[in-house]
């Protein structure tokens, strides 16, 4: 065989390699980006985290509330995922918030996901004078929804049941470079709101 003979066969079972990996491969399955929420078989998956607001760093009252009302959509973000530090990144203190973000973590580092327990905030009553300096107290009415951890293997690690009169949390927070911080949280049911 020639050297040109060869050359052409070559070029030709090239081209035919080419064209044949070069034919589209059929279009992969597109990934669902849409939430899915949790369930007793499975953890929730696409659950995106919330968003903020320009309010939630205004040194005022109004800055103060929506940062509380902010700081509650993490946690029902972080009881779908798992992603506590979004929670830990606005704490200052606050020990009781801490543990119970912990054991948030926990159940997510040993293999298991929550269902439910997403709190509902009817309102956040800002109880300090306005003009505190950066530094607020409050109270929320807060519906938690039902509450199931599970653990690996699907097991039931601690169930809550939904309750309707809901709980009242007692919060402050200071304001400080630009941003609001949890100094504490903690569920104060026997609290009296204020008319």
């Amino acid at each position: 065989m020639s050297l040109f003979r060869t050359a052409v066969l070559t070029a030709a079972l090239l081209t035919v390699t080419v064209t044949a990996c070069g034919t589209p491969a059929q279009p992969a399955a597109p990934e669902s980006a849409a939430p899915s929420p949790a369930s007793s078989s499975a953890p929730a998956s696409n659950i995106r985290q919330p968003e903020s607001n320009d309010l939630v760093t205004e040194n005022s009252h109004e800055g103060a509330r929506a940062f509380l009302f902010h700081y509650f959509d993490l946690t029902a973000y972080a009881l779908q995922t798992g992603d506590t530090d979004v929670l830990l990144a606005h704490l200052d203190g606050a020990a009781a918030e801490a543990e119970r973000v912990g054991r948030i973590a926990k159940v997510y580092e040993d293999g298991g996901w929550i269902l439910g327990g997403q709190p509902k905030v009817k309102n956040v009553l800002i109880t300090s004078p306005e003009g505190a300096g950066g530094a607020v107290s409050a109270l929320l009415p807060v519906n938690p929804g039902e509450y199931t951890a599970f653990g690996a293997e699907g097991q039931v690690l601690e169930h809550r049941p939904f309750s309707p009169e809901g709980t009242i949390y007692t919060a402050s927070a200071t304001y400080a470079d630009g941003a609001w911080k949890l100094t504490s949280l903690e569920e104060t049911p026997g609290a009296e709101l204020p008319e």
